[in-house]
């Protein structure tokens, strides 16, 4: 398995200050998309008892992994990060590659790719880089507005044995109370940063659980879990549901005949041996009254991903698992069936497919948090968040709303008694239409990417802007150079035709290879290739043990 590395809080804020005066950049990501709150709009939900700012998030996956994953998503208004998901085994082998997101969504990959310590160090350098940002005002917003208010929802797997396991207790207590490696973290800044080495951080890091279990997991150890959590942690736990609650027949239906996806032919076994709806029903009541009785909140979180027969030629495992469009109408029907059952007070997140036309709805059901995965592995990556908070800002000034509960009513028409009973009214309206929508039907998302008609080796770029923006780890980036003359290497390898040089061997290779090829190797006698290009790509090598097989690694990845 490809293996991250990440890097001392020191060597983060070093790169972030410099890139953020040199190129009005953070990890890539442009000032002018960064999220610095709307004037006269205030996003902020409630969420166990805190108010983060927002009720964006990256979802539990390859957006929340590591320390740079985490700021981006911060910068693009995410304010509930969903850490990825860790577990006791943590020297998995996951097969390459793991991600497919060509349209929709397909995966087999399922919780973190570190060990349990690295994991727990980049989520302590993480929050510590968050309020350094803040305390630096780097966005131009004072500190200790509350625009910053940031959660750390943990997500933890997969059973009973492994949840209460030595090392997973330590890891758990840890993220509760990381004074110590917080205090590791400010040490490793550098003397130009030594103001900032005794910051006040809170040590607090998460005090709230999602929980994600094995598909097939039986009632009695998910009930067993969440009780645990609660009672020898004091953790508030969110159940992650699976799709399959809505039982075959049903997904068959939408699935099929709705949107049209016949391709993906569904696993009845997992519709049998994963929970039931009546089990879940029954579970989450008792559940919730034994939360009450410890000063806890339960909730639950639709959806997983779905099971599905493999039927694409990039994975070899035998059974594949749905996100995106698809599993977004799916999801949203599991979790209007669940609240009408729990009551419209019952607290429920939400990850399925979603993207900026559809998030402000989302949030008009009364989800928090509403989180995005695959939408986030597509061009322009964490940048894309900007555009559902500026799009759910236009939502909201339409209805004539400043805040999310004033949204939330004036979208039920201003009539019902409360912002809960509003949310149940909204999901009522908006989920029924789901399956009439075309962004959702299987017609308007076959479309592969488009191909280019070369063989591209190592640096042999065309310059496309895809893979900076995209990659959940920040692992490349650009350097601006202008437009330059240099020297091509050898000349006797190559031979000028048209605008292009290209191999003897009649293997292409681009003008801005031979100019990545003349900075790392001077020669003394060679000609000149102008180039019009203005960027240059690398790997960032020093977040890296082994930068081009990490980055392929950590293309799309839906989370399981």
């Amino acid at each position: 398995m490809a293996e991250l590395q990440g890097m001392p809080v020191g060597r983060h804020l070093e790169a972030i200050v410099a890139e953020c005066r040199a190129q009005n950049s953070i990890g890539g990501y442009p000032a002018r998309k960064m999220f610095r709150g709307f004037p006269g709009f205030d996003f902020a939900v409630d969420f166990h008892g805190r108010r983060p700012a927002t009720p964006l998030g990256p979802a539990s996956g390859p957006h929340t992994q590591m320390a740079q994953n985490i700021v981006l998503a911060f910068l693009g208004g995410s304010r509930i990060i969903e850490l990825k998901t860790v577990q006791i085994r943590d020297q998995l082998q996951i097969p390459r590659p793991c991600i497919d997101v060509r349209n929709v969504g397909y995966n087999i990959e399922w919780s973190q790719e570190l060990r349990l310590h690295e994991s727990y160090q980049e989520y302590v350098n993480a929050w510590v880089l968050l309020k350094l940002i803040e305390k630096l005002e780097l966005l131009g917003v004072p500190a200790g507005d509350p625009f910053y208010a940031t959660v750390f929802d943990l997500s933890v797997g997969y059973d009973l044995a492994g949840i209460s396991s030595p090392p997973m207790q330590r890891w758990l207590a840890g993220m509760q109370n990381a004074e110590a490696a917080i205090a590791a973290a400010l040490a490793t800044l550098p003397p130009a940063f030594r103001h900032l080495r005794h910051t006040a951080i809170p040590p607090n890091l998460s005090d709230s659980v999602t929980l994600s279990t094995f598909h097939g997991c039986p009632r009695e150890e998910i009930e067993n879990i969440v009780q645990h959590l609660i009672s020898v942690h004091g953790f508030h736990v969110i159940v992650k549901m699976n799709p399959t609650l809505l039982g075959y027949e049903t997904v068959r239906r939408v699935l099929h005949e709705a949107l049209g996806y016949t391709e993906m032919q569904l696993d009845p076994q997992a519709f049998e041996t994963d929970l039931q709806f009546d089990e879940a029903v029954a579970m989450l009541q008792r559940l919730q009254a034994f939360a009450g009785r410890h000063g806890r909140h339960v909730g639950a979180k639709f959806t997983n991903t779905l099971v599905v027969k493999n039927h694409e030629r990039i994975f070899k495992d035998e059974f594949i698992y749905l996100s995106g469009p698809p599993l977004h109408v799916l999801a949203m029907h599991a979790m209007q069936r669940f609240r009408q059952a729990m009551g419209a007070g019952f607290h429920l997140s939400f990850s399925a497919g979603i993207n900026k036309q559809n998030f402000a709805a989302a949030v008009a059901c009364n989800l928090r948090p509403v989180s995005t995965c695959t939408d986030l592995l597509k061009t322009g990556g964490y940048t894309r968040l900007f555009d559902y908070l500026k799009n759910l800002k236009q939502a909201m000034a339409e209805t004539g709303s400043r805040t999310i509960a004033e949204f939330i009513l004036a979208d039920a028409g201003g009539t019902a008694a409360s912002v809960a009973a509003a949310g149940e009214i909204n999901a009522g309206r908006i989920v029924p239409a789901l399956v009439h929508d075309p962004q959702y039907h299987a017609r308007m998302n076959r479309k592969a990417p488009p191909k280019i008609n070369s063989h591209l080796a190592l640096f042999d770029c065309i310059t496309c802007n895809k893979c900076l923006p995209v990659c959940p780890n920040a692992a490349n980036f650009s350097l601006p150079i202008g437009k330059k003359s240099l020297p091509l290497i050898n000349s006797l390898r190559f031979q000028r035709v048209n605008s292009c040089w290209r191999r003897r061997s009649k293997s292409p290779i681009s003008r801005i290879s031979a100019m990545t090829a003349a900075i790392a190797t001077p020669t003394a006698r060679r000609p000149a290739v102008r180039s019009s290009r203005s960027r240059v790509s690398f790997s960032r090598k020093p977040a890296l043990r082994n930068p081009r097989r990490a980055t392929a690694s950590t293309s799309p990845r839906p989370t399981r």
